[in-house]
């Protein structure tokens, strides 16, 4: 009996060590397969993210390529000839000094590889996402002010008129107005010499805590204004928009409208009309009117809204008349004696002071996805520099003959 009991208590041992046996393997088993899951999906978000970040950087070729082919184009296409080549649209558009953006889907073959989207290559089913996607933006950057032109050795006492328009139009009350602009002088001017008594130069700046110094040259970036006395109130308020004086009573609180995106670091400074947006257009001094009716005209006559009515220019009415839907109409200004002959009741002095029509910097938005990885960069270009290349190590210098792309500025995101 005793025997028996004592190969019972084996037998049981022997079975519990193999329990703890084949959970213990199990355990081994599942934690290798989640290693091996994981790196799978490793490789698979690093084998993608190396495919988006390629095809971001593909955007600036097809950007080049876009500069290039505006060359090419008349504006007097006939809507078969762009129905059947999807670039002369875009390419237009560019050589009218208008934003562009273009996306170019991919999908992949039988072997595993990204082709561009095209009659020979399969579309996703309706509904259903591309396996990977290209969008480049193109706008030119004199459609914003040059910040660092925006003084009186930019444009002389027309730089008081421009920030009074700009601060006027973005709400900030006029006796705060002089504090600003004084400061933004000190800023960027080379001197250490106040401009009035509302302005700071070095002495202001290093009496902060955290103490800093006074730039005394022009701006990087948009953002450093942030650092300029009164500028910085309220965490920048000014730059975003936002309530200018949250330290009032409710009753007499109010927003002002941001400013940063009226601004760029680059350019001749003077505002390109075919480009600029209406919040643009506002703040440019000889535009002004109470109801911001010239800034209204200017964008339906360019863009031929306004072609059926009676206030179309007579250059938007015969273009209109003439061309119909045969070809893609072009009412973008010319040159500025076209802006004045179509824009009634503006000088030539005025017209020359802050207006252009010319462009030969742009910024790039950039963006590639495959799968659910995305990656983005925006870029300042300049266009024209024959014999340049890009500055930016790994991504090459675009197009030929004269038409290379010189990146004046890169920042990837993430």
């Amino acid at each position: 009996m005793v025997k028996e009991n004592a190969q019972r208590a084996r037998g049981g041992f022997a079975l519990i060590a193999v329990i703890w046996t084949v959970a213990v393997l199990s355990l081994l088993v599942a934690s290798f397969a989640m290693d091996a899951y994981m790196e799978g999906k490793t490789a698979l978000y690093v084998r993608n993210r190396h495919q988006a970040t390629a095809l971001m950087e593909s955007g600036l070729t097809l950007a080049g390529l876009l500069m290039e082919r505006q060359e090419d184009v008349s504006g007097e296409e006939t809507e078969e000839e762009v129905a059947e080549d999807r670039w002369i649209a875009p390419a237009i558009r560019l050589k009218r000094g208008q934003r562009v953006e273009v996306f170019q889907r991919l999908h992949y073959d039988e072997a595993g590889h990204l082709q561009f989207e095209t009659a020979s290559v399969e579309a996703a089913a309706e509904g259903e996402a591309p396996d990977a996607e290209i969008f480049v933006a193109i706008e030119p950057e004199p459609a914003r002010w040059n910040i660092n032109k925006l003084t009186r050795a930019g444009f002389g006492d027309y730089a008081d008129l421009i920030w009074e328009r700009i601060l006027t139009v973005a709400g900030v009350p006029e006796e705060d107005q002089s504090e600003l602009v004084d400061s933004f002088y000190d800023w960027v001017d080379e001197d250490s010499l106040t401009v009035s008594s509302e302005g700071a130069e070095r002495d202001y700046y290093e009496s902060l805590d955290p103490p800093y110094t006074c730039k005394n040259g022009p701006l990087d970036t948009v953002g450093e204004l942030a650092y300029i006395k009164g500028f910085d109130r309220n965490g920048g308020v000014l730059l975003k928009g936002g309530v200018w004086n949250p330290d009032d009573n409710e009753a007499r609180q109010f927003t002002v409208q941001g400013i940063e995106g009226l601004f760029t670091t680059y350019g001749a400074g003077k505002i390109n009309v075919n480009a600029a947006s209406r919040e643009v257009l506002l703040t440019v001094p000889c535009l002004e009117d109470a109801d911001g009716l010239i800034v209204d005209t200017i964008l339906e006559e360019r863009e031929g809204l306004n072609a059926d009515s009676a206030t179309a220019s007579t250059r938007v009415r015969q273009e209109s008349r003439s061309l119909g839907t045969a070809a893609i109409a072009d009412y973008h200004f010319k040159d500025i004696s076209d802006f004045l002959a179509r824009i009634p009741g503006l000088s030539q002095e005025e017209a020359n002071t802050y207006l252009t029509v010319d462009c030969d910097i742009y910024k790039l938005e950039l963006e590639g996805r495959v799968g659910n990885v995305r990656r983005r960069a925006t870029a300042v270009v300049q266009r024209g520099a024959s014999g340049s290349s890009s500055s930016r190590s790994g991504a090459a210098g675009t197009g030929t003959g004269g038409n290379d792309l010189v990146i004046l500025r890169w920042q990837e995101e993430g």
